[in-house]
């Protein structure tokens, strides 16, 4: 199959598992093109971008200048050339002038899409997060792509709940136009069914590469390492691992440390709540690293700790993948019960989920995990099994195939 994946930045370190999806596809012979509307210069990049050349394979945004008469015969060629795959009645319309005024003459609903349309036509275009499958909603409004099914993945951050009111009229051409919509957990498939009654929306999470997130050391650590991966930003609550900490030390346990991997807006209250607690010492912070060094602090930590919350708009995590990559790593995880981070993992078998913010059942859980090593170990191998068997990017690599050539949802 031609897929056009249709992205809103490339690379990003950060969405790892996309490059996962891709890499995956084209393993599976199809011939995939990626369109963005940033290019990030990354400092690191993922293997796999390079492996497998990504960057040659990614057309970025510019909207393309043609003469005023010149873009009138480009405009007639792209009709002849593409007549199998437009909807003649529906492109008709972008002469309409009580319609698109100006762009009935300028004629800029055919130049602004034309980055995408001058790379012929696709069985599927896929795109990432609902704020750019806007776009994609628009010039299929207009009867391009008329025989190409539309899939559009939501993530999480496309659809918070402080903006609700907002996503009626801005997701309105989109939900009309969509063949399928995918979400990444039960929560965000609650979210978007406050927009619609449609049967479209499929529940696909995102996945990781098992085979790479796997623990290959099992050295004992002479201090209890908690590790927190993600964004430094209020809802993912990385202040709150340095207030479990400090709760930890009070309870008298010493030989004990926290490593606080990423960047954000909240890198300077950690440094002053780390400077209250006069726990220099004990917590590292690395910035942002690569998926390589990642795995390489995953395999020497003792558990994974991700106490999100609900920010002040409201928004919190989705899914959340870090906790299913550390999982795969044999790492008990220790949650809150916010978003959609509940349903990637099996609650008291591969890890934890505590109420939110409760700093004391944080404490406590991990507590339990320091006095009883044989717990740790068997939380571990479980939450591997349920990882392998849940959100290996293959086996979702397979759903999502399924779900491309599924014709009648």
């Amino acid at each position: 199959m031609k897929i056009a994946l249709v992205l809103g930045a490339f690379p990003t370190i950060s969405e790892t598992f996309i490059v996962n999806q891709i890499t995956d596809l084209i393993d599976k012979g199809h011939e995939v093109s990626i369109f963005a509307f940033q290019k990030n210069n990354c400092e690191v990049i993922h293997q796999g971008v390079l492996e497998y050349n990504l960057l040659e394979k990614t057309v970025y945004f510019q909207e393309i200048q043609i003469s005023k008469f010149g873009r009138y015969f480009d405009f007639l060629k792209f009709i002849v050339l593409n007549r199998k795959h437009i909807n003649f009645f529906k492109i008709i319309q972008i002469f309409n002038f009580q319609r698109h005024g100006k762009k009935a003459i300028n004629l800029r609903n055919y130049t602004k899409f034309k980055w995408i349309l001058n790379h012929a036509s696709f069985d599927i275009i896929h795109v990432h997060f609902g704020t750019n499958a806007t776009y994609i909603a628009q010039m299929k409004a207009l009867g391009y792509f008329a025989n190409t099914r539309f899939i559009t993945s939501f993530h999480g951050y496309d659809i918070s709940p402080h903006l609700m009111n907002t996503y009626p009229k801005k997701y309105e051409l989109l939900l009309q136009e969509v063949d399928l919509i995918t979400a990444n957990t039960k929560y965000t498939k609650s979210l978007i069914q406050n927009l619609t009654n449609s049967h479209k929306i499929e529940i696909l999470p995102v996945g990781l590469d098992t085979g790479k997130f796997k623990k290959n050391r099992f050295n004992k650590n002479q201090d209890f390492t908690m590790l927190f991966i993600g964004r430094l930003i209020e809802l993912k609550g990385p202040h709150l691992t340095v207030e479990i900490l400090n709760s930890l030390v009070k309870r008298g346990h010493k030989n004990i440390k926290l490593i606080i991997v990423g960047e954000g807006e909240l890198k300077d209250l950690l440094v002053e709540l780390i400077g209250n607690y006069n726990l220099q010492e004990k917590v590292k912070l690395t910035g942002a690293l690569s998926q390589e060094s990642i795995i390489e602090l995953m395999e020497t930590a003792d558990v994974f700790l991700l106490p999100g919350i609900y920010d002040k708009n409201g928004r919190a995590e989705t899914q959340g993948l870090v906790i299913q990559e550390a999982q795969s790593m044999e790492l008990p995880v220790i949650i809150s019960d916010v978003g959609g981070m509940k349903f990637g993992l099996i609650d008291r078998k591969t890890g934890f989920v505590v109420k939110e913010k409760d700093i004391e059942d944080f404490s406590n859980k991990i507590e339990l995990l320091i006095e009883n090593e044989s717990l740790r170990t068997e939380m571990g191998r479980k939450a591997r099994k349920f990882v392998v068997a849940n959100y290996d990017s293959k086996m979702l690599g397979e759903r999502l195939e399924k779900l491309y050539y599924q014709k009648h949802l």
